[in-house]
């Protein structure tokens, strides 16, 4: 019997007793234990290399989390990350550069806005219980850069997960003025990942700031700077972390409009090998994604 079929047994015969139990110490106990397996559920989404499988099953996974938050009236810290790290990754990897002609592209985009900000509104549950956070969420740029330091090494999933979501959300609205406005506080929460540790999951925050830096001049667009965060991600990973390699095509080289190296970073990722990362489900949308964007080639040069 594989891990994951061991983990929806138990997961199974957890949600049974909580049914038939009355208890709310008991209610408690059992969302806390069984919200601990949702580690391996979230591990085994990651390592799945099909992806109409995993397209299939994201659904019943983030309704069993939002189950689960609920039951704990929204107070179990590792539940609330772990819902919001699953729904961005879900609008990422199945929303966003995904449809079969531009009514489909505009519908998932619009599916995407709204689950990144599902993913944007548990990870904010955890960060605004830090009062000074909270504060400073509200307040200027340079009160929210002041809190920063106040989180360490354990905040960090919080942290990355929650500024991926609202960073993404911002990316999808970008007519919106005052939903750019809030940025720079993204931007903030990516730097502090990097400081507490610049090679957290295959040195993924320096992805937010290849797009960021990537965006016109008049918006802090630097390209050098771009490349510069992109070469990062390639000397932690061991260039084996290709989603990169996807959006330095999406973002970096269409700025620059750069035809030649956006066909180069976008063939080699369709040649990759399926295993160069246990999480084989970042392979495999990178994959999906580039030949996606080729086929839009003409239009955007």
């Amino acid at each position: 019997m594989s891990r994951i079929h061991r983990v929806a047994i138990i997961i199974t015969a957890a949600a049974l007793l909580l049914v038939v139990s009355g208890g709310c110490s008991l209610k408690k106990t059992v969302i806390n234990s069984t919200g601990l397996f949702m580690d391996d559920v979230v591990d085994e989404f990651l390592a799945e290399s099909d992806l109409e499988f995993a397209r299939q099953a994201g659904p019943a996974n983030l309704k069993l989390l939002d189950g689960l938050i609920k039951g704990s009236n929204y107070e179990n810290d590792g539940l609330l990350i772990k819902g919001c790290k699953l729904y961005g990754m879900y609008a990422m990897a199945f929303f966003e550069d995904d449809g079969q002609d531009k009514k489909t592209e505009k519908t998932n985009m619009k599916r995407a806005s709204n689950f990144y900000k599902r993913a944007m509104d548990y990870g904010m549950k955890v960060m605004l219980k830090n009062p000074d956070f909270k504060a400073a969420a509200a307040g200027s740029l340079d009160d929210f850069v002041k809190v920063m330091p106040a989180f360490g090494k354990s905040d960090i999933d919080a942290l990355f997960w929650t500024a991926f979501a609202w960073g993404s959300y911002i990316n999808l609205n970008r007519n919106s003025a005052a939903e750019v406005a809030d940025l720079p506080k993204v931007i903030a929460m990516i730097n502090r990942v990097i400081e507490i540790d610049t090679g957290y999951f295959y040195g993924i925050p320096h992805l937010f700031l290849i797009v960021s830096y990537s965006m016109p001049a008049m918006f802090g667009g630097d390209l050098e700077k771009a490349k510069a965060e992109y070469q990062k991600i390639r000397d932690i990973s061991g260039a084996k972390f290709i989603i990169a390699d996807f959006f330095m095509a999406k973002f970096y080289a269409v700025q620059a409009q750069n035809k030649e190296l956006f066909e180069q970073l976008l063939k080699g990722i369709q040649t990759a090998d399926d295993d160069l990362i246990p999480e084989r489900m970042f392979t495999q949308v990178a994959k999906k994604k580039a030949e996606f964007l080729l086929l839009k080639e003409n239009d955007i040069f």
